[in-house]
């Protein structure tokens, strides 16, 4: 042709390249966020405690929540778009919040001069049992959400729900 193009080439455009490239951000986005995520959280717990043990200790239960999390949306076919992502995010504001408050009142209780394993039963006794009325109301609010009639808020509920129990789990046990 006489415009310097290829009569063999093919532009794409259109909603769908967008969607396509916009997916593929949020995937990679996602991954680069958490890891960061976790990091942060790993260095403020540090510091807050003045212990990589302390940092540690809180990183893990959101490392295992945000596996089980993506875990179950891969094994139901949940895709990962920005709504879901933003759930991950969620989950970590949360789920760090329950570790923070276990460990500060474990370490009061140690400062009390209370031996490592009575510590932490006075801490399952009092924080404990806050921490776990708390993380069972955000569930019990977030249940309404699969009855949505609007997919998305059924998807978005169900993933809140999944992954706060773990968040709980792990910061009451590990």
């Amino acid at each position: 042709s006489m415009t310097g193009e290829d009569d063999h080439s093919t532009r794409v455009g259109g909603y769908g390249l967008v969607a396509a490239d916009l997916a593929d951000l949020v995937v990679n986005g996602q991954v680069i966020s958490l890891i960061i995520a976790l990091a942060v959280v790993f260095l403020l717990l540090s510091l807050l405690f003045r212990s990589p043990g302390a940092g540690i200790i809180g990183t893990v239960p959101l490392a295992t929540a945000i596996i089980i999390l993506f875990g179950w949306m891969g094994y139901l076919g949940i895709q990962l778009d920005i709504a879901t992502a933003i759930l991950s995010s969620i989950m970590i504001g949360v789920g760090v919040d329950y570790t923070i408050h276990f460990l500060w009142r474990y370490r009061k209780e140690r400062g009390r001069g209370l031996e490592p394993v009575k510590a932490v039963v006075k801490t399952l006794t009092t924080t404990g049992r806050g921490i776990s009325f708390n993380a069972l109301s955000v569930i019990l609010g977030f249940c309404a959400l699969p009855f949505s009639v609007f997919t998305p808020l059924q998807v978005f509920g169900f993933l809140v729900i999944v992954s706060i129990f773990p968040c709980l789990i792990g910061a009451l046990v590990i």
